[in-house]
């Protein structure tokens, strides 16, 4: 499977609420970056913030790719993520993705979005 395969794989186990699948893509030491927010290593600690968030549970994940690329074990992808409450609201964040993969697992992950566009639509839910 190529790295891009990878990529778009794991963001299709987002988008069907699979957190174990999700969780599956990563390498156990991956190195995970929600830029400007403090990094995060290791698949415990990505998949803990994950369940901090609420993802799998309380919202539902629906991201969707606009561009993507990919140069050796390098993808880039351009994206709009969006997160969803049982509610009917949801939290919406244009991001550029930097993925690293090898052998299969992601091993570096880091996401570039405008914190106080994520922070205005987290408290108004």
């Amino acid at each position: 499977m190529t790295p891009m395969q990878t990529i778009l794989d794991f963001i299709a186990a987002w988008n069907d609420n699979d957190m174990d699948r999700v969780h599956e893509f990563m390498d156990e030491d991956i190195f995970y970056h929600n830029i400007p927010m403090e990094p995060i290593v290791g698949r415990t600690a990505a998949r803990e913030f994950a369940d901090a968030f609420g993802v799998g549970s309380k919202m539902k994940a629906d991201w969707r790719i606009v561009s993507i690329a990919e140069n050796g074990e390098y993808v880039l992808t351009e994206r709009i993520d969006s997160f969803n409450t049982p509610e009917g609201k949801t939290i919406s964040v244009p991001l550029m993705g930097s993925f690293r993969v090898r052998d299969g697992l992601i091993t570096e992950w880091r996401d570039y979005f405008d914190l106080p566009t994520f922070e205005r639509q987290l408290a108004a839910l």
